[in-house]
């Protein structure tokens, strides 16, 4: 395991503590989520380290995917919408069950987990942008927490597709693009879990302030 390597794996206990310690900060704004996420990321990488089994990716695979949609059906508000992570998880439930038992790195199901995901991180910032109460996003906790997800699975979706095609040593090599935004994901992670809330759009706080 390189440097790079071991510095991902330590930035994946930053979000992780930053919820700890601002615990106040992120009640009631449904970041247990992200911070489940966080544990189990940390927690399968340490058992895949022991074991060497894939299954344990594979079955981290579901539960992540799990957790993040979740996730999007929680945040999104508009009811018409509120469908779309429920029909996505069936199709990325039908593709991962039948790949569980794959000896090899689930490419087909951790690609369409990031196709998904990213559809959802659109989805979810165009509702946020039209929401007339929030005058700035990125004062909204979630915003950041969306734009991680979006920035990670846009920047590793074609890694993953092309990721069981690779030999060892291209694997070892391109690997280094997933510690990159892993370490990006868990600091933007990190950002959400330490800002203050800002229940009020900013034009009001400043009318308040003067």
């Amino acid at each position: 395991m390189n440097i790079f390597a071991v510095t991902a794996y330590f930035a994946e206990t930053l979000p992780i503590v930053f919820y700890l310690i601002f615990l106040k900060r992120n009640r009631g704004e449904g970041l247990w989520v992200i911070f489940l996420y966080c544990v189990l990321s940390l927690l399968t990488e340490a058992i895949f380290a022991i074991t060497r089994q894939p299954v344990v990716f594979s079955i981290f695979i579901i539960l992540q995917f799990t957790l993040f949609s979740f996730f999007f059906y929680s945040s999104l508000k508009g009811k018409r919408v509120k469908y779309i992570p429920i029909v996505g998880a069936l199709v990325f439930y039908g593709f991962a069950i039948a790949n569980f038992t794959n000896k090899r790195f689930d490419s087909i199901s951790t690609s369409l987990s990031s196709v998904l995901i990213i559809s959802y991180c659109i989805l979810l910032l165009y509702e946020q942008i039209r929401d007339s109460t929030t005058e700035f996003v990125y004062y909204n906790k979630k915003f950041w927490v969306i734009i991680a997800f979006f920035i990670y699975s846009s920047a590793t979706l074609f890694l993953y597709i092309y990721f069981s095609t690779l030999s060892g040593q291209q694997r070892h090599s391109y690997w280094i693009i997933n510690n990159f935004f892993e370490i990006l994901k868990n600091i933007l992670f990190s950002v959400s879990f330490i800002m203050k809330k800002r229940d009020k759009p900013a034009y009001a706080m400043d009318t308040l302030d003067t």
